[in-house]
C-alpha cells in the first residue's frame, strides 16, 4: 500500500519552460558566425544559410510554422560570401541582457534573444542549464520561456534569430565531433507561453528545524516515515561547527497537516541506504558520527507508532551508500567503508525479500571508480547507478591519507543475469542527488535531481544554493535530457519516496552546512 498525499500547504509557482524539438538541416563547418536566418515576407518562409563542411554557403527554406525544410542547396550564380544577417550583439546591448546571449532582435515593447545556458565554472548554475534558451524582454524584464531539446552540454558554435508574423525561429550550429558541426533550427509561436506548473505541491514542513541531511525517509502502510539525519545546530563546519546526528522518528499520516512524533531509533543514525519495501522502511548501514554500521533496520508503522526491528546484517560496514528495489530484491551499492580516512568502495549487494531468513549476497562490484553519494534507481527490469564521488588513499602514505575527491559523471546499468553495462555519461556530476531517484515506467525514465556539480566546487561561495535543474535518462533513446521544470527547493542527501500521488522529498541540505524543513510532492508528467 502506497501513501496518499497529505494536506498541501502554501505553494510556490515553480518555473516551467516550453521544450522545443530541433530539426536538423545538414552538416556544417565549425566556423563561428557562419549562419544567418531571416523571414522572406514575399514567400512567407524562413531562409537559413550556413557554411557547410565543404566551405560553401548553403541554404534551406521552410514555410513559417511548418517543419518540412528543403534540402540544403547552393544557389547557382550566388557568390560564396557570408549572407546578410543582423549585426552581432554589441557590448552596449549585452550590458542589460542575460548572460550568454548569442543573437538578439528588437520586438514591440522589448527584445527577444537566444542565449546559451551552459554552466560556467565560477558562476552559480541557473535553470535551465540548456545549451540553447529562448528568452524575451517585456516591462518586467527578461524571462526565459523555451529551450531546445538538445543533449545537455552540447556546444553551440553560433546562432541566428529571425522573427515572422506569429512565429520566432532560432537557427544554430552545434559541434558534432572533432571535425565539423550540424545546423539545426527550432521555432515557436510568438504567443506561446508555458503554463504555470501544477506538478509541485508544498506539504507540511519537517518538524525538526533547521532540517536534516542524510535523513531516513520512506513509506509503510500508507504512512510517510522519516527518522534520524544530521545537521549543524550551532556553527557551520568551516567555523568548527559540530555535526549532530539524531534518533527521532516522525510520521506524516494521510490527510494530516502536520508530522507527528512516532518513537526513536535505537541510536542516532543517518546517511544509510534507504528503500521502501512491503514490510516497512529498510535502512542499510549508515553512521552515528563515530561508527559506521554494518546492520540493517526495518521501520514499521503499527497504527500508533513506528516499530524498529533488526534486519539481516550487511557483509561489511558502509555509509553514504545507495539502494533501490527491483523485482523483489533490494540492491545496495557503493558508500564509504569504516575507518579513517574515509574511503569510497565498489560494493554491490542484494537481499531477496522473498526469503524470510535471507542474507545479503555479494554481487559483481560496481564498474569504474569506487564511489559514495551516488544515485540509484530501478525501473524496467534493471538497476541504474550514476555519479558519486571517489575518495581514495594517497599511494605510499603511512598513515593513510585521502586524495582529493574525484567527482564522477559516469553511469551504469545492471541487469540480473546479464551483469553491468556502461551508459552515456551525465552532462555533469550530481553528487548526493536524491536516491533512490524518481522513475517512470512508461516512458521509461530515470530522473536525476540537482546534485553537486564538481566543476563548481571551490569556485563558488559557500552560500551558493544547489542547482535546480532536473535531468533524466531516456532509456529508449539511451540519452540524457533536460526536464522542463525547475526544482522549487533543490537539496541533496535525501531519498525520493514514491507515493500514490507522485514522489515525496522531505527536508535535505540546500547549501554547504545548511538544511531546510520544506517538504515537496512532485507529480511527474507521463
Amino acid at each position: 500500500m502506497r501513501a496518499t498525499v497529505p494536506v498541501p500547504v502554501e505553494n510556490k509557482k515553480p518555473q516551467s519552460l516550453l521544450t522545443l524539438s530541433p530539426v536538423t538541416l545538414g552538416k556544417s563547418s565549425k566556423t563561428p558566425g557562419a549562419i544567418s536566418a531571416l523571414f522572406d515576407p514575399a514567400r512567407k518562409c524562413w531562409r537559413v544559410k550556413w557554411r557547410a563542411g565543404s566551405g560553401a554557403w548553403v541554404e534551406a527554406q521552410c514555410v513559417a510554422g511548418e517543419r518540412s525544410w528543403t534540402k540544403p542547396a547552393v544557389k547557382a550564380g550566388e557568390p560564396d560570401t557570408a549572407p546578410d544577417s543582423p549585426p552581432p550583439v554589441g557590448d552596449a546591448a549585452r550590458r542589460d541582457a542575460p548572460e550568454g546571449v548569442l543573437a538578439m532582435q528588437s520586438l514591440d515593447g522589448g527584445r527577444v534573444a537566444v542565449r546559451t545556458g551552459k554552466r560556467v565554472v565560477g558562476r552559480p548554475p541557473v535553470f535551465p542549464s540548456a545549451s540553447l534558451v529562448l528568452t524575451v524582454e517585456d516591462t518586467s524584464g527578461w524571462r526565459d520561456f523555451a529551450f531546445a531539446d538538445e543533449t545537455p552540454e552540447v556546444e553551440v558554435i553560433s546562432a541566428a534569430l529571425a522573427l515572422a508574423p506569429g512565429f520566432w525561429l532560432a537557427a544554430y550550429l552545434v559541434a558534432d565531433g572533432a571535425e565539423g558541426g550540424v545546423c539545426r533550427v527550432v521555432q515557436v509561436a510568438s504567443d506561446a507561453r508555458p503554463e504555470v506548473s501544477k506538478a509541485w505541491e508544498k506539504l507540511p514542513p519537517y518538524p525538526q528545524a533547521p532540517g536534516m541531511a542524510g535523513i531516513i525517509t520512506g513509506q509503510h502502510r500508507g504512512v510517510i516515515i522519516a527518522a534520524g539525519g544530521a545537521n549543524f545546530p550551532d556553527l557551520p563546519p568551516w567555523e568548527n561547527g559540530k555535526k549532530k546526528i539524531y534518533d527521532e522518528i516522525y510520521v506524516l499520516l494521510p490527510g494530516k497537516d502536520a508530522w507527528q512524533s512516532a518513537g526513536r531509533l535505537p541510536g542516532p543514525r543517518g546517511y544509510g541506504a534507504v528503500v521502501s519495501v512491503p514490510d516497512g522502511v529498510l535502512i542499510a548501514g549508515g553512521e552515528d558520527g563515530e561508527r559506521v554500521f554494518a546492520d540493517t533496520l526495518l521501520l514499521q508503522w503499527d497504527g500508533d507508532k513506528v516499530q524498529v526491528r533488526q534486519g539481516p546484517a550487511l557483509p561489511a560496514p558502509t555509509t553514504c551508500a545507495v539502494g533501490a528495489v527491483l523485482d523483489g530484491k533490494v540492491y545496495v551499492a557503493g558508500g564509504y567503508a569504516a575507518g579513517a580516512p574515509r574511503l569510497s568502495q565498489s560494493i554491490f549487494w542484494s537481499l531477496d525479500l522473498g526469503k524470510p531468513a535471507g542474507t545479503w549476497e555479494q554481487l559483481p562490484p560496481v564498474p569504474g571508480k569506487t564511489r559514495a553519494l551516488a544515485v540509484a534507481a530501478a525501473v524496467g527490469g534493471a538497476f541504474y547507478l550514476c555519479s558519486g564521488i571517489e575518495i581514495s588513499a594517497v599511494p605510499g602514505k603511512a598513515p593513510a591519507e585521502a586524495a582529493p575527491g574525484v567527482y564522477l559523471k559516469d553511469a551504469y546499468r545492471y541487469r540480473p543475469g546479464a551483469g553491468w553495462e556502461k551508459l552515456p555519461d551525465l552532462p555533469w556530476s550530481a553528487i548526493a542527488a536524491s536516491s533512490p531517484a524518481p522513475v517512470t515506467e512508461s516512458p521509461a525514465r530515470v530522473f536525476v535531481m540537482g546534485g553537486v556539480d564538481g566543476r563548481q566546487v571551490g569556485n563558488l561561495p559557500r552560500a551558493t544554493v544547489l542547482p535546480n535543474d532536473i535531468i533524466y535518462f531516456d532509456i529508449a533513446g539511451n540519452q540524457w535530457k533536460h526536464w522542463h521544470e525547475a526544482w522549487p527547493m533543490p537539496v541533496v542527501c535525501i531519498p525520493a519516496v514514491e507515493i500514490d500521488a507522485g514522489w515525496l522529498l522531505a527536508s535535505g541540505e540546500i547549501m554547504a552546512g545548511k538544511r531546510t524543513t520544506e517538504t515537496w510532492l512532485w507529480r511527474i508528467e507521463a
